[in-house]
């Protein structure tokens, strides 16, 4: 079984290649996921039921980055803790589109451009889950991010930070898109 939510970012470039503005802005502030439950069964002997809970919360700041160069990046952090009954692992990708004016294929260029880096436990272990384009950010990590349920210790924060590379063209002058941080969890 899967769960799903949003943390919701609009990110606008509309100025010239010489001072773009990018403005990645989480929309909904701090974001709850409502849990589910479902039912497992297991026979070894005789039968039993047994049911589990798989809920995550993921909280942080809003990110607003103005006035962006190429070569500038900002970033926020997101805490991400399991508050089901389970073990889980969980997954990050990037759910955008064109906002404004902005057409499908011209958020397509912008996705391919912009840079995302998402960072486990960036004040300790620093753990990277992704690094590539914002088009690319699907399902990752590829494996999951194990992540024990809330009784024990089941949090942690996770960075992210978006880039407007150096080497970015004016095409992506006057576009803006919206990104959805799309969170799924499963039953590890």
């Amino acid at each position: 079984m899967l769960h799903h939510d949003v943390a919701k970012v609009v990110v606008r470039c509309n100025a010239g290649f010489n001072s773009p503005v990018c403005c990645p802005k989480n929309l909904g502030g701090v974001k709850k996921i409502s849990g589910f439950t479902f039912t497992s069964e297991t026979v070894s002997g005789g039968s039993s039921a047994e049911t589990s809970s798989v809920s995550l919360s993921v909280t942080g700041d809003p990110l607003i980055a103005e006035n962006m160069k190429p070569g500038d990046s900002d970033d926020t952090t997101l805490t991400v803790t399991n508050e089901g009954t389970v073990d889980v692992l969980y997954y990050l990708s990037a759910d955008w589109s064109g906002k404004n004016t902005t057409t499908s294929r011209m958020a397509t260029i912008l996705a391919n451009r912009l840079m995302v880096t998402v960072i486990a436990d960036p004040d300790d272990a620093k753990v990277e889950l992704y690094a590539g384009t914002l088009a690319g950010l699907l399902d990752q990590p590829s494996n999951g991010r194990a992540l024990a349920f809330a009784e024990t210790n089941g949090s942690e924060d996770l960075s992210i930070e978006i880039e407007l590379p150096v080497d970015v063209s004016n095409i992506v002058q006057g576009l803006s898109i919206a990104v959805d941080f799309v969170f799924v969890a499963e039953e590890q």
